[in-house]
């Protein structure tokens, strides 16, 4: 009789090829993801002085400013007591961090 040799569930090959274009796009993610953040981060700067220079403006102009102050009262006039309670929290939160 001839011996049969059992095949492994699972093989490994190691593959040199195979394992430097592993590396190669685990590098070219790990770059990509690098500069989408730091993009993200020119973003979010460029967005923060954006609103500074709106609020400025906003309230250098006082017909601007009444009329932003009258959308601010509907807007939170038109929401639910649940709604209004959290979103006077946020704007709390939001100055205490600006202050602080």
């Amino acid at each position: 009789m001839t011996e049969q040799t059992k095949t492994p569930f699972i093989s490994f090959k190691f593959d040199v090829m195979t394992f430097i274009a592993l590396c190669g796009a685990m590098y070219l993610a790990y770059t990509a993801h690098s500069a989408n953040m730091e993009n993200t981060a020119k973003l979010s700067s460029l967005l923060s002085k954006y609103e500074q220079t709106l609020d400025a403006a906003i309230a250098g102009d006082e017909a601007t400013l009444k009329r932003y102050r009258n959308n601010i009262k509907k807007t939170l006039d038109s929401l639910s007591p649940k709604e209004r309670e959290l979103m006077l929290a946020l704007l709390k939160v939001e100055r205490e961090g600006k202050g602080g």
